[in-house]
């Protein structure tokens, strides 16, 4: 395949944002979108492990042996203007795009800068912050349908994008977007991206490695509740489990502070959703995705 790259024995630590120890058998790195849609092909008998800058996911296994096959797609990362519109592969970067959007006056994107994943695992969780997410500003959205092998469009209605989800099907591989041009002022995008970036160093954790906010914002009672108030209130800020560690910093995100195994990060991961049970009578739901 002229439009991909495959490697065999490939160590994951630096394909996922917490460093975990992990080794896939087969990896696939398609160049574009033609790339992707021709891996998927050759691939439909295999267990296929999609991943873009492998933040918000961890990896279970610690090999991953030839009935799974990772495909990354951090080398289709094109951005573009096309029909006044902003269009992403989806394996573009998140602060690519709102590099972008500052160099093309686009306003809007700026809360997309820190945020460390690809346009393409944004689209599926509808990434964001407290303010924006990126479900806001898409016109459309080009998928791979794996059971009916063919590219489709979907132009998203009201409601498709909710609280960290999206509507798309199980079988929908994302391959590229159309996003909203709405114009702006340079300067003024360039200072709203540092004010956030500030924001986050002062807030989180900067010095170990982590794969973003561990756990979904829960609901009781109709009320939002924040997950490191919780996490304060059962004291367990800075708890440590052979190398994963609650960070003191944010106590909502779990850092590797030394060679952290898989055991170790669901084990700190089980005992803060049982903390939180017992104490509170509030489940907690993991934002990250495990690859089983």
């Amino acid at each position: 395949m002229q439009n991909s790259i495959k490697l065999n024995d490939v160590p994951l630590k630096k394909y996922n944002t917490l460093q975990l120890e992990s080794y896939a058998n087969v990896v696939y790195f398609p160049l574009n979108k033609q790339g992707l849609i021709e891996v998927l092909n050759t691939t439909h008998n295999s267990k296929r492990i999609i991943i873009g800058k492998g933040s918000n996911i961890l990896l279970k296994k610690e090999r991953y042996e030839d009935e799974y096959v990772f495909i990354i797609t951090s080398l289709m990362d094109d951005i573009h203007i096309e029909n006044d519109e902003i269009v992403c592969e989806a394996g573009a970067s998140l602060s690519s795009l709102a590099w972008f959007a500052i160099e093309h006056s686009i306003e809007g994107y700026a809360f997309a800068e820190d945020i460390p994943g690809t346009v393409g695992g944004a689209l599926i969780m509808n990434a964001g912050q407290y303010e924006f997410t990126i479900g806001q500003y898409v016109n459309w959205v080009d998928v791979y349908d794996t059971e009916l092998n063919e590219v489709k469009r979907i132009n998203p209605e009201e409601g498709f994008f909710t609280y960290r989800h999206a509507k798309f099907k199980s079988t929908d591989i994302v391959l590229s977007c159309g996003l909203k041009n709405m114009g702006g002022d340079d300067l003024e995008n360039l200072e709203k991206v540092l004010n956030y970036k500030r924001e986050r160093y002062r807030k989180q954790p900067r010095n170990y490695p982590n794969a973003g906010s561990v756990f979904k914002r829960p609901k009781k009672d109709g009320e939002w509740l924040f997950v490191w108030k919780l996490f304060e209130a059962c004291g367990l800020r800075g708890k440590r489990i052979g190398g994963a560690e609650l960070s003191f910093k944010h106590p909502g995100f779990i850092v590797n502070v030394n060679h952290a195994s898989t055991k170790d990060v669901f084990d700190l991961i089980e005992l803060c959703q049982k903390s939180v049970k017992d104490m509170f009578d509030v489940d907690l739901e993991l934002e990250w995705k495990v690859i089983e």
